[in-house]
């Protein structure tokens, strides 16, 4: 009678897990390089990219119907924005202070108008904000504020 061998002999064709652990780690890695490169290249194109943005606008009206308006302006760009002006697009008596102001990369900077004859209380008034950039570039934001007490 024979016995039959029941220990399995090691196939020498397949990889070792070690092995194959390293191949894919260094599969993945590549993989990761690859993905971060591109990604790389589009977020810091864009963060450089000249933009200017309005945070916030407050429209302030006093018992005469005088209005006074703060405008807060951001340099959300990678470089400095040259001639900043913020105008009032449906209040023309509005002048800002200051009237032009260059603004740092990454910088604020308050705009304010003071003593605005004909501002009516509940009303929707629109404010532009426009910049240079250093490549001639125009940009520009606009965001509108409702006027309370």
């Amino acid at each position: 009678m024979k016995v039959k061998n029941l220990v399995k002999k090691p196939d020498n064709k397949a990889l070792s897990g070690p092995i194959l652990a390293l191949i894919l780690l260094v599969v993945g890695v590549a993989l990761a390089l690859v993905a971060a490169s591109i990604a790389g290249g589009f977020l810091f194109g864009w963060g450089a990219a000249p933009k200017v943005s309005i945070e916030k606008v407050d429209i302030l009206v006093d018992t005469n119907g005088n209005g006074f308006i703060t405008v807060d302006v951001r340099n959300a760009g990678g470089s400095v924005l040259t001639g900043c002006q913020v105008t009032a697009i449906n209040l023309p008596g509005a002048i800002f202070d200051p009237t032009s102001q260059d603004i740092a990369a990454g910088r604020s900077q308050t705009f304010t108008a003071d003593n605005v004859a004909g501002t009516v209380l509940g009303d929707v008034y629109t404010f532009r904000v426009q910049c240079t950039a250093p490549n001639g570039q125009t940009v520009s934001d606009t965001k509108t504020g409702v006027a309370h007490t």
